[in-house]
């Protein structure tokens, strides 16, 4: 059986789109395959089908152990200074052993390589012209390009990919909450709840306060609300607004046990962030509600997933303004993420219900 190392560092939702390729490779190409990720970013993918051994870039001793590893190829699926230093360090130790054992009568293998394309100069266009001719397809399938070539390389059977919702682990079918969630969050679990993402890398990725009302005065079933220590404050002023309606999370769940609260909801609503993916990945009928970046971007959430609704700024003319995300919006206004009208809101969240009630 070949052996490969895929490195992705972060962040958790690309990592996380990973999962169906690398579950793929392994299960269709048999390969062995091995993540190497910052710490905690692969965290969510223990228990799955998509990897076989994690190594995290705080190891002690990190590129003796890989070395020692002897892998057959590399898939680089972040391509920056970081995974070209091991490529690089990987790819030359597999030289000198090569060399090595040729003087001892034995077999050269040389380490195979391939990255990913990142389309940085496309994406960059399609932020500063807002043209739609740039942009680009989604970063699943630059992966999945990006390992097919790997597979060529090393003389192994192309695979392809028809459901691209696999590769996370299952969940029992209860919340089980961790020992650290007050009694109170763990006693109040209904049924055929909803899971509202708070939190978000930057603040212009982030669903304000006026259309989280929208969305809890339009769908009245009981919300989970999750979110880094960012969006306590937010959480607070929603929760002594709705009551008993939602339950607290926010700063509370751990990335296992928001992962998991997510797997097993009827619904989730986010922006642009890494546990919309990992909704996305558990086939969950999810609404994503877009600011300054946009899905043309290629990292959008529900990759061929027609449970996935998109509510993305139209017909505005700063509209994407980062590839990434601001701090704050850099006209002053927010309107990307404020002018969405409560009609608008109603209707997906109408269409996410019919798609709640239709058993996923």
């Amino acid at each position: 059986m070949k052996k490969i190392l895929v490195i992705r560092l972060s962040s958790l939702g690309d990592v996380v789109l990973t999962a169906p390729v690398l579950s793929a490779m392994r299960n269709q190409a048999g390969l062995e395959v091995h993540l190497l990720t910052k710490p905690n970013m692969g965290d969510l993918l223990h228990g799955g089908d998509s990897v076989d051994k994690f190594y995290t870039w705080d190891e002690l001793d990190l590129l003796s152990k890989l070395s020692s590893e002897r892998y057959d190829g590399i898939l680089d699926l972040h391509c920056n200074f970081r995974s070209y230093w091991v490529r690089f360090i990987l790819f030359w130790g597999s030289i000198f052993l090569g060399i090595s054992r040729l003087f001892h009568g034995g077999g050269v293998k040389i380490l195979k390589g391939q990255g990913y394309d990142k389309k940085r100069f496309t994406r960059w266009l399609y932020v500063k012209t807002k043209s739609s001719k740039y942009q680009v397809s989604h970063v699943q399938q630059r992966y999945n390009l990006a390992a097919n070539g790997l597979l060529k390389t090393l003389g192994i059977d192309q695979i392809a990919i028809s459901d691209w919702c696999v590769g996370l682990p299952e969940h029992p079918l209860n919340l089980n909450m961790t020992a650290e969630v007050p009694e109170n969050v763990k006693s109040t679990t209904p049924s055929n709840y909803g899971v509202a993402i708070l939190g978000g890398t930057y603040e212009t990725k982030k669903i304000p306060k006026s259309v989280w009302q929208e969305i809890f005065e339009h769908d009245k079933r009981a919300w989970y609300l999750i979110g880094g220590a960012n969006e306590t404050a937010l959480a607070a002023e929603l929760c002594s607004e709705f009551g008993d309606q939602l339950i607290n999370g926010v700063g509370v769940f751990n990335l296992e046990t928001s992962s998991r609260c997510i797997a097993l909801s009827a619904v989730v609503v986010g922006g642009d962030t890494g546990f919309t993916h990992v909704a996305a990945a558990y086939n969950k009928p999810l609404l994503v509600i877009w600011g300054s970046t946009d899905p043309g971007l290629g990292f959008a959430a529900g990759n061929f997933n027609n449970n996935v609704l998109h509510l993305v700024a139209n017909d505005l003319s700063c509209h994407p303004c980062s590839k990434l995300g601001f701090d704050a919006c850099p006209k002053g206004h927010f309107t990307c993420m404020m002018g969405y009208s409560a009609q608008e809101i109603k209707l997906l969240l109408q269409k996410l219900q019919a798609n709640s009630l239709g058993g996923h």
